[in-house]
């Protein structure tokens, strides 16, 4: 009993369990579960899971090293010690992952091929689903490889409001008569045609205004991965996700704007063309900043 405690693998008091970095990693970023889960295309329970531990309640341990690595990289930390750690802690590690015994017993099989034509068809089934289970765990875990999209809702704008009836004769009734006046008095054809062109001039404008009333567009800039969230005054999500280094992000909606920046040192936030100074809205030992355009 005491030599099998001693070579028992413990894990080092100084290192902190996995679940533990990335659910501190992501309330440092001011992320809610709920966001890693639509970032990793998981389900809340799972992403729970994963933070408590809880392994017994996910998949395969292939995909736990494949949810584990994914979310690692959504909050920024590295992840070959997180997985380094689930070799020691992973039930069943030996067990799950060794193809080499299912070789030997694949190997072991043919023999029994060639004494009878039902053997061989067993056999031979049991070769295709092993297949078949090997390309589709290799399949799926290729795909949780992948670099997941993040849908980004499209603004809403505002369709232009109808002129009322009655200030469309009174411009009408104003045209009419700027028509007669400039008819009755002795002019050149110059003037006249100017005073036309002043008069109707006003019918135009609040068309085009009313198509862009209350419309803003806002630009993102970042020098390091930084999680960006804007909501519009409809409700609508214009930006959600975490923006890269070297590019612009630039979304229109309807102010005012609730912004959520995870890494404000490393953001540049415009609207309309005017810089935001985000760091007076930073608070002390953190980088996550919360507030309000207009």
């Amino acid at each position: 009993m005491i030599e099998e405690q001693e070579n028992k693998p413990v894990a080092s008091p100084s290192f902190l369990p996995a679940g533990r970095q990335l659910r501190a990693a992501r309330e440092a970023l001011g992320l809610t579960v709920e966001d890693v889960a639509g970032q990793l295309k998981l389900s809340r329970r799972q992403v729970q899971a994963l933070e408590q531990e809880a392994f017994d309640e996910l998949p395969s341990n292939l995909f736990i090293r494949g949810f584990v690595r994914n979310y690692a990289r959504l909050v920024q930390i590295d992840p070959a010690p997180l997985i380094d750690y689930l070799a020691n802690v992973l039930p069943g590690e030996a067990a799950q992952e060794s193809p080499s015994s299912v070789s030997i017993e694949v190997g072991q099989s043919f023999p029994e091929m060639r004494s009878s034509t039902r053997s061989s068809s067993s056999t031979l089934i049991v070769v295709v689903a092993l297949l078949g289970v090997f390309l589709g765990v290799g399949g799926v875990y290729w795909y949780l490889q992948q670099p997941s999209t993040p849908e980004v809702a499209l603004p809403e704008l505002n369709a232009p409001e109808a002129i009322p009836a009655s200030a469309a004769s009174e411009a009408a009734t104003e045209v009419a008569s700027s028509a007669v006046v400039a008819t009755a008095q002795p002019q050149t054809s110059a003037s006249v045609a100017s005073k036309v062109e002043v008069t109707a001039a006003p019918l135009v404008s609040p068309i085009a205004a009313s198509v862009v009333a209350g419309a803003a567009e806002l630009s993102v800039v970042t020098e390091s991965d930084s999680w960006v969230q804007i909501v519009d005054s409809t409700g609508s999500k214009v930006l959600s996700e975490i923006v890269r280094p070297g590019y612009e992000r630039k979304v229109t909606g309807v102010a005012p704007f609730s912004v959520k920046v995870g890494n404000a040192p490393k953001t540049k936030l415009t609207i309309q063309g005017r810089p935001v100074d985000l760091s007076s809205y930073l608070k002390p030992g953190s980088d996550v900043v919360n507030l309000e355009l207009k």
